[in-house]
């Protein structure tokens, strides 16, 4: 079979793609161990309820800055369970580190590397609905570099991956943060998880947001729909869930004009109000 994410092999020190090979029965085992980790986490086939009977053992911080990823650790302890039926999380610590850790080969990768990779297993492990990790501004800054380096949606690879090594090893070392812009014509289609960082959609969107700021203050925010007739689609909307019109309000807008636009096909009727240059 072939596999979905090749990269995921950089953490594996038994399992290399191919057929199992090893003699020795124990590492024939941690194998094949890591053959279902790199099969699991492609297809997103793990759930919050392994990661909290983990977490349950008190093994959470458990060696976090090894290198071999908490997906993996959550199979090995798993498996130790169950060959061990009074096994311990102490048990499994001694076995984990006399055992694996200590057979583990040396990979020589470089920093971007490593920080490149640390990125897309987390792009992963969130797709995998582990509802229990909380969703934060630097872990969508991973989705965007996962997104820009793989071929999560059809499109060949925008950004060479030797190039983002480079730049990520760069900017850990100076303290940088890099935006990924995709390309524009995966902008407005939502087909790149990054359209919404582009110059073009931001300068739309601010525009939009000061016409709300101006026009709509009972408004707080806009979310952008699609295009219609050559122009940008907003939608404005209270972050506080409020139905605020009996009406669906729209924000028209292009390079140079933007309209409040009133849907009330409810009603039979549309308008446009109060168009804005």
């Amino acid at each position: 079979m072939e596999l979905r994410y090749k990269w995921l092999l950089d953490f594996c020190s038994y399992y290399n793609g191919e057929e199992n090979t090893e003699t020795n029965h124990t590492s024939g085992m941690l194998w094949e161990y890591e053959r279902v980790w790199v099969m699991r986490i492609s297809n997103w086939h793990f759930s919050s309820g392994e990661l909290n009977e983990y977490i349950h053992y008190g093994l959470g911080d458990f060696n976090a800055d090894d290198g071999v990823p908490i997906t993996l650790k959550i199979i090995l302890f798993n498996r130790y369970m169950h060959w061990n039926f009074c096994g311990t999380a102490e048990g499994f610590k001694e076995w984990y580190l006399a055992t694996y850790k200590n057979r583990l080969k040396e990979k020589k990768l470089s920093k971007g590397k490593r920080i490149l990779n640390k990125y897309r297993l987390a792009f992963l492990e969130y797709r995998s609905d582990w509802k229990s990790i909380e969703r934060t501004p630097e872990m969508d800054y991973m989705f965007e570099i996962a997104n820009a380096v793989d071929v999560e949606h059809g499109y060949d690879q925008p950004i060479a991956e030797g190039i983002m090594c480079r730049a990520l090893a760069h900017a850990d070392t100076h303290g940088y943060t890099i935006e990924i812009v995709p390309d524009a014509r995966c902008i407005f289609n939502r087909q790149l998880d990054g359209w919404k960082y582009h110059p073009e959609y931001k300068e739309i969107r601010e525009r939009a947001l000061a016409f709300i700021k101006r026009e709509m203050p009972e408004y707080d925010n806009a979310e952008y729909i699609g295009r219609w007739k050559g122009k940008y689609v907003y939608s404005p909307f209270n972050e506080e869930g409020e139905r605020l019109m009996e009406c669906y309000p729209y924000i028209l807008l292009d390079k140079e004009t933007v309209e409040l636009f009133i849907d009330r096909s409810l009603w039979g009727e549309n308008e446009h109000v109060n168009p804005k240059r």
